[in-house]
Protein backbone atom coordinates (compact mmCIF):
# COMPACT_ATOMS: atom_id res chain seq x y z
CA UNK A 1 0.00 0.00 0.00
CA UNK A 2 1.35 3.42 -0.98
CA UNK A 3 2.00 5.27 2.29
CA UNK A 4 2.69 8.63 0.63
CA UNK A 5 0.43 11.24 2.19
CA UNK A 6 0.21 14.51 0.28
CA UNK A 7 -0.15 17.96 1.83
CA UNK A 8 -3.34 18.29 3.83
CA UNK A 9 -4.13 14.58 4.01
CA UNK A 10 -3.29 14.26 7.72
CA UNK A 11 -6.09 16.73 8.39
CA UNK A 12 -8.70 14.74 6.48
CA UNK A 13 -7.61 11.38 7.92
CA UNK A 14 -8.21 12.76 11.41
CA UNK A 15 -11.70 13.73 10.27
CA UNK A 16 -12.16 10.18 8.97
CA UNK A 17 -11.36 8.84 12.42
CA UNK A 18 -14.05 11.06 13.94
CA UNK A 19 -16.64 10.07 11.33
CA UNK A 20 -15.89 6.37 11.62
CA UNK A 21 -16.51 6.53 15.36
CA UNK A 22 -19.98 7.96 14.67
CA UNK A 23 -21.02 5.27 12.16
CA UNK A 24 -23.84 3.16 13.54
CA UNK A 25 -24.57 0.79 10.64
CA UNK A 26 -22.37 -1.90 9.12
CA UNK A 27 -22.64 -0.49 5.59
CA UNK A 28 -21.43 2.88 6.85
CA UNK A 29 -18.37 1.44 8.54
CA UNK A 30 -17.54 -0.67 5.50
CA UNK A 31 -18.09 2.20 3.05
CA UNK A 32 -16.04 4.67 5.06
CA UNK A 33 -13.28 2.11 5.47
CA UNK A 34 -13.06 1.77 1.69
CA UNK A 35 -13.09 5.53 1.29
CA UNK A 36 -10.41 5.83 3.98
CA UNK A 37 -8.20 3.40 2.07
CA UNK A 38 -8.70 5.38 -1.13
CA UNK A 39 -7.36 8.44 0.69
CA UNK A 40 -4.17 6.81 2.02
CA UNK A 41 -3.44 5.20 -1.35
CA UNK A 42 -3.69 8.39 -3.39
CA UNK A 43 -2.32 7.94 -6.88
CA UNK A 44 0.66 10.19 -7.47
CA UNK A 45 0.58 10.45 -11.25
CA UNK A 46 0.88 13.20 -13.83
CA UNK A 47 -2.46 14.59 -14.97
CA UNK A 48 -3.22 16.22 -18.31
CA UNK A 49 -5.63 18.70 -16.70
CA UNK A 50 -6.03 20.22 -13.22
CA UNK A 51 -9.80 19.67 -13.41
CA UNK A 52 -12.48 18.31 -15.76
CA UNK A 53 -16.25 18.65 -15.75
CA UNK A 54 -19.12 16.21 -16.26
CA UNK A 55 -22.51 17.44 -17.48
CA UNK A 56 -25.68 15.38 -17.01
CA UNK A 57 -28.36 15.88 -19.66
CA UNK A 58 -31.68 14.37 -20.72
CA UNK A 59 -34.12 15.61 -23.39
CA UNK A 60 -32.90 19.20 -23.05
CA UNK A 61 -30.90 20.02 -26.18
CA UNK A 62 -31.90 23.69 -26.21
CA UNK A 63 -30.96 24.16 -22.56
CA UNK A 64 -27.76 22.15 -22.98
CA UNK A 65 -26.77 24.40 -25.90
CA UNK A 66 -27.20 27.45 -23.65
CA UNK A 67 -25.12 25.89 -20.86
CA UNK A 68 -22.25 24.82 -23.10
CA UNK A 69 -22.23 28.12 -24.97
CA UNK A 70 -22.22 30.15 -21.76
CA UNK A 71 -19.47 27.94 -20.35
CA UNK A 72 -17.19 28.39 -23.35
CA UNK A 73 -17.84 32.15 -23.44
CA UNK A 74 -17.40 32.89 -19.74
CA UNK A 75 -14.86 30.42 -18.37
CA UNK A 76 -11.20 31.23 -18.94
CA UNK A 77 -8.59 28.47 -18.72
CA UNK A 78 -11.65 26.31 -19.31
CA UNK A 79 -11.52 22.69 -18.23
CA UNK A 80 -12.58 19.89 -20.60
CA UNK A 81 -16.30 19.07 -20.40
CA UNK A 82 -17.84 15.63 -20.91
CA UNK A 83 -21.59 15.38 -21.51
CA UNK A 84 -23.29 12.17 -20.40
CA UNK A 85 -26.75 12.24 -21.94
CA UNK A 86 -29.83 10.18 -22.65
CA UNK A 87 -32.90 10.75 -24.80
CA UNK A 88 -36.45 9.41 -24.77
CA UNK A 89 -37.36 9.81 -28.46
CA UNK A 90 -35.67 9.91 -31.88
CA UNK A 91 -36.55 13.60 -32.20
CA UNK A 92 -34.66 14.38 -29.01
CA UNK A 93 -31.72 12.38 -30.41
CA UNK A 94 -31.89 14.44 -33.61
CA UNK A 95 -31.57 17.60 -31.53
CA UNK A 96 -28.59 16.17 -29.63
CA UNK A 97 -26.94 15.18 -32.92
CA UNK A 98 -27.08 18.85 -33.87
CA UNK A 99 -25.62 19.85 -30.49
CA UNK A 100 -22.78 17.35 -30.94
CA UNK A 101 -22.01 18.82 -34.38
CA UNK A 102 -22.07 22.41 -33.08
CA UNK A 103 -19.58 21.65 -30.29
CA UNK A 104 -17.46 19.16 -32.23
CA UNK A 105 -13.84 19.38 -31.12
CA UNK A 106 -14.74 21.48 -28.06
CA UNK A 107 -16.91 19.21 -25.89
CA UNK A 108 -17.01 15.40 -25.67
CA UNK A 109 -20.30 13.51 -25.61
CA UNK A 110 -21.28 10.04 -24.44
CA UNK A 111 -24.79 8.62 -24.73
CA UNK A 112 -26.01 6.29 -22.00
CA UNK A 113 -25.74 2.68 -23.11
CA UNK A 114 -29.29 2.00 -21.89
CA UNK A 115 -31.93 3.37 -19.54
CA UNK A 116 -30.44 1.25 -16.76
CA UNK A 117 -26.77 1.95 -17.43
CA UNK A 118 -26.33 5.36 -15.83
CA UNK A 119 -24.17 4.21 -12.90
CA UNK A 120 -21.94 2.03 -15.03
CA UNK A 121 -21.54 4.72 -17.68
CA UNK A 122 -20.70 7.34 -15.04
CA UNK A 123 -18.08 5.11 -13.40
CA UNK A 124 -16.48 4.46 -16.80
CA UNK A 125 -16.42 8.19 -17.50
CA UNK A 126 -14.96 9.04 -14.09
CA UNK A 127 -12.24 6.42 -14.51
CA UNK A 128 -11.35 7.86 -17.93
CA UNK A 129 -10.65 11.36 -16.61
CA UNK A 130 -7.11 12.72 -16.69
CA UNK A 131 -7.47 15.22 -13.85
CA UNK A 132 -7.02 15.29 -10.09
CA UNK A 133 -10.34 17.12 -9.60
CA UNK A 134 -13.80 16.96 -11.14
CA UNK A 135 -16.92 19.12 -11.03
CA UNK A 136 -20.48 18.35 -12.10
CA UNK A 137 -23.12 20.38 -13.92
CA UNK A 138 -26.69 19.68 -15.02
CA UNK A 139 -28.16 20.87 -18.29
CA UNK A 140 -30.51 23.53 -16.91
CA UNK A 141 -27.60 25.55 -15.52
CA UNK A 142 -26.22 28.74 -17.09
CA UNK A 143 -22.80 30.32 -16.51
CA UNK A 144 -23.71 33.96 -15.91
CA UNK A 145 -20.38 35.47 -14.83
CA UNK A 146 -16.82 35.24 -16.10
CA UNK A 147 -14.24 33.43 -14.00
CA UNK A 148 -10.97 31.54 -14.25
CA UNK A 149 -11.52 27.91 -13.41
CA UNK A 150 -7.90 27.62 -12.24
CA UNK A 151 -9.01 29.55 -9.13
CA UNK A 152 -10.83 26.46 -7.91
CA UNK A 153 -8.60 23.86 -9.53
CA UNK A 154 -5.81 24.90 -7.17
CA UNK A 155 -7.86 24.44 -3.96
CA UNK A 156 -7.33 21.40 -1.74
CA UNK A 157 -10.48 19.25 -2.01
CA UNK A 158 -9.38 17.24 1.03
CA UNK A 159 -10.16 20.31 3.10
CA UNK A 160 -12.68 22.22 0.99
CA UNK A 161 -15.71 21.77 -1.25
CA UNK A 162 -15.55 24.68 -3.71
CA UNK A 163 -18.87 25.74 -5.24
CA UNK A 164 -19.62 27.81 -8.33
CA UNK A 165 -23.26 28.30 -7.36
CA UNK A 166 -22.84 29.80 -3.89
CA UNK A 167 -22.48 33.54 -3.29
CA UNK A 168 -23.55 36.32 -0.95
CA UNK A 169 -26.52 36.93 -3.26
CA UNK A 170 -28.18 33.65 -2.19
CA UNK A 171 -30.68 34.54 0.51
CA UNK A 172 -33.47 32.17 -0.52
CA UNK A 173 -33.66 28.41 -1.00
CA UNK A 174 -35.87 27.57 -3.98
CA UNK A 175 -36.07 23.83 -3.26
CA UNK A 176 -37.72 24.36 0.12
CA UNK A 177 -39.29 27.74 -0.72
CA UNK A 178 -37.81 29.45 2.34
CA UNK A 179 -35.54 32.34 3.23
CA UNK A 180 -32.01 31.25 4.13
CA UNK A 181 -29.58 33.27 6.23
CA UNK A 182 -26.03 33.80 5.08
CA UNK A 183 -23.48 31.74 7.02
CA UNK A 184 -20.77 33.15 9.22
CA UNK A 185 -17.85 33.84 6.91
CA UNK A 186 -14.34 32.72 7.79
CA UNK A 187 -11.00 34.34 6.96
CA UNK A 188 -8.80 32.07 4.89
CA UNK A 189 -5.20 32.58 3.70
CA UNK A 190 -5.87 30.26 0.75
CA UNK A 191 -8.43 32.47 -1.01
CA UNK A 192 -8.32 35.96 -2.48
CA UNK A 193 -10.59 38.95 -1.92
CA UNK A 194 -13.22 37.96 -4.49
CA UNK A 195 -14.04 34.71 -2.69
CA UNK A 196 -15.77 33.71 0.52
CA UNK A 197 -15.25 30.84 2.93
CA UNK A 198 -17.59 29.21 5.45
CA UNK A 199 -18.20 25.93 7.28
CA UNK A 200 -20.81 23.71 5.64
CA UNK A 201 -21.83 22.29 9.02
CA UNK A 202 -22.75 25.77 10.25
CA UNK A 203 -24.89 26.75 7.28
CA UNK A 204 -28.56 26.27 6.49
CA UNK A 205 -30.23 24.80 3.38
CA UNK A 206 -28.00 25.41 0.32
CA UNK A 207 -25.24 26.68 2.61
CA UNK A 208 -25.20 23.26 4.26
CA UNK A 209 -25.31 21.07 1.15
CA UNK A 210 -21.76 20.23 0.01
CA UNK A 211 -22.63 17.14 -2.06
CA UNK A 212 -24.37 18.90 -4.93
CA UNK A 213 -23.91 18.16 -8.63
CA UNK A 214 -24.56 21.83 -9.44
CA UNK A 215 -21.05 23.18 -9.84
CA UNK A 216 -19.25 21.66 -6.84
CA UNK A 217 -15.64 20.44 -7.05
CA UNK A 218 -14.34 17.13 -5.69
CA UNK A 219 -11.30 14.89 -5.75
CA UNK A 220 -11.71 12.63 -8.80
CA UNK A 221 -10.32 9.62 -6.95
CA UNK A 222 -12.51 10.21 -3.91
CA UNK A 223 -15.76 10.81 -5.79
CA UNK A 224 -15.07 7.78 -8.01
CA UNK A 225 -14.67 5.57 -4.93
CA UNK A 226 -17.94 6.91 -3.48
CA UNK A 227 -19.78 6.48 -6.79
CA UNK A 228 -18.87 2.79 -6.86
CA UNK A 229 -20.20 2.32 -3.31
CA UNK A 230 -23.74 3.63 -3.88
CA UNK A 231 -26.70 2.55 -5.98
CA UNK A 232 -28.49 4.99 -8.29
CA UNK A 233 -30.11 5.14 -11.71
CA UNK A 234 -30.15 8.82 -12.72
CA UNK A 235 -28.54 12.17 -11.77
CA UNK A 236 -31.22 12.92 -9.17
CA UNK A 237 -30.86 9.59 -7.38
CA UNK A 238 -27.08 9.92 -7.71
CA UNK A 239 -27.14 13.19 -5.78
CA UNK A 240 -29.58 11.70 -3.27
CA UNK A 241 -27.31 8.72 -2.63
CA UNK A 242 -24.22 10.91 -2.32
CA UNK A 243 -25.84 12.31 0.83
CA UNK A 244 -24.95 9.04 2.61
CA UNK A 245 -21.46 10.55 2.81
CA UNK A 246 -22.63 13.99 3.88
CA UNK A 247 -21.22 13.70 7.40
CA UNK A 248 -17.74 13.39 5.91
CA UNK A 249 -18.04 16.40 3.58
CA UNK A 250 -20.04 18.74 5.79
CA UNK A 251 -17.03 19.11 8.11
CA UNK A 252 -15.02 20.65 5.27
CA UNK A 253 -14.90 24.31 4.36
CA UNK A 254 -17.03 25.80 1.61
CA UNK A 255 -15.40 28.19 -0.85
CA UNK A 256 -17.32 30.33 -3.30
CA UNK A 257 -17.20 33.63 -5.11
CA UNK A 258 -18.85 36.68 -3.60
CA UNK A 259 -21.41 36.45 -6.40
CA UNK A 260 -22.66 33.19 -7.90
CA UNK A 261 -21.01 32.26 -11.18
CA UNK A 262 -23.80 29.90 -12.24
CA UNK A 263 -27.56 29.66 -11.79
CA UNK A 264 -29.93 26.73 -12.23
CA UNK A 265 -33.06 27.64 -14.23
CA UNK A 266 -35.60 24.89 -13.30
CA UNK A 267 -38.15 25.61 -16.02
CA UNK A 268 -39.13 21.92 -16.34
CA UNK A 269 -38.50 18.42 -15.01
CA UNK A 270 -37.39 15.42 -17.06
CA UNK A 271 -37.55 12.72 -14.38
CA UNK A 272 -40.18 11.22 -12.10
CA UNK A 273 -38.07 9.99 -9.19
CA UNK A 274 -38.77 12.97 -6.96
CA UNK A 275 -41.25 15.79 -6.50
CA UNK A 276 -38.91 18.71 -7.05
CA UNK A 277 -40.75 21.93 -7.81
CA UNK A 278 -40.18 23.39 -11.26
CA UNK A 279 -41.50 25.74 -13.91
CA UNK A 280 -44.09 25.03 -16.61
CA UNK A 281 -42.09 25.17 -19.88
CA UNK A 282 -42.23 21.57 -21.07
CA UNK A 283 -39.07 20.09 -22.57
CA UNK A 284 -41.01 18.98 -25.68
CA UNK A 285 -42.01 22.59 -26.34
CA UNK A 286 -38.33 23.55 -26.11
CA UNK A 287 -37.51 20.67 -28.46
CA UNK A 288 -39.98 22.08 -30.99
CA UNK A 289 -38.39 25.52 -30.66
CA UNK A 290 -34.93 24.04 -31.24
CA UNK A 291 -35.98 21.97 -34.27
CA UNK A 292 -37.54 25.12 -35.75
CA UNK A 293 -34.20 26.89 -35.59
CA UNK A 294 -34.40 28.75 -32.29
CA UNK A 295 -32.12 28.92 -29.27
CA UNK A 296 -32.28 30.50 -25.84
CA UNK A 297 -31.07 34.10 -25.68
CA UNK A 298 -28.74 33.05 -22.87
CA UNK A 299 -26.50 36.12 -23.15
CA UNK A 300 -29.42 38.23 -21.98
CA UNK A 301 -29.09 36.50 -18.58
CA UNK A 302 -25.38 37.29 -18.12
CA UNK A 303 -24.83 39.28 -14.95
CA UNK A 304 -28.23 38.36 -13.51
CA UNK A 305 -28.39 38.80 -9.72
CA UNK A 306 -30.13 35.62 -8.58
CA UNK A 307 -31.28 35.37 -4.98
CA UNK A 308 -31.49 31.56 -5.01
CA UNK A 309 -29.29 28.84 -6.46
CA UNK A 310 -32.37 27.77 -8.46
CA UNK A 311 -34.50 30.47 -10.01
CA UNK A 312 -37.22 30.47 -12.67
CA UNK A 313 -35.69 33.22 -14.78
CA UNK A 314 -37.77 34.20 -17.82
CA UNK A 315 -35.93 33.78 -21.10
CA UNK A 316 -36.67 34.48 -24.72
CA UNK A 317 -35.88 32.68 -27.96
CA UNK A 318 -33.80 33.97 -30.86
CA UNK A 319 -32.98 32.49 -34.25
CA UNK A 320 -29.82 30.38 -34.35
Amino acid sequence: MNKFIHSGLNFILKQFDLVLCECEQDWEREAFAILYESQITKKEVSYLHPVEGIVFSKDRALQLHALLSSYLENVTSSAPLHVLYCVSTPLHQKAYDEIIEIFSGKISFARQSSDASFKNDLVILLESLHSRKVFFLVDDILVIEKFDIQDFASLDTDKTVPSLRMGLNLKKCYTVQKEQPLPELMPSPDINDNKISWKWDRGLYDWSYPLSVDGHFFSTQEITAITKLINFSAPNTYEDQLQKFRRFFVIRTGVGYKKSKIVNVPCNKVQKVNKNIHGSIHQDFLLERWLNGYQMDYRNIYGYLNTSAHEEIPFVFIQR
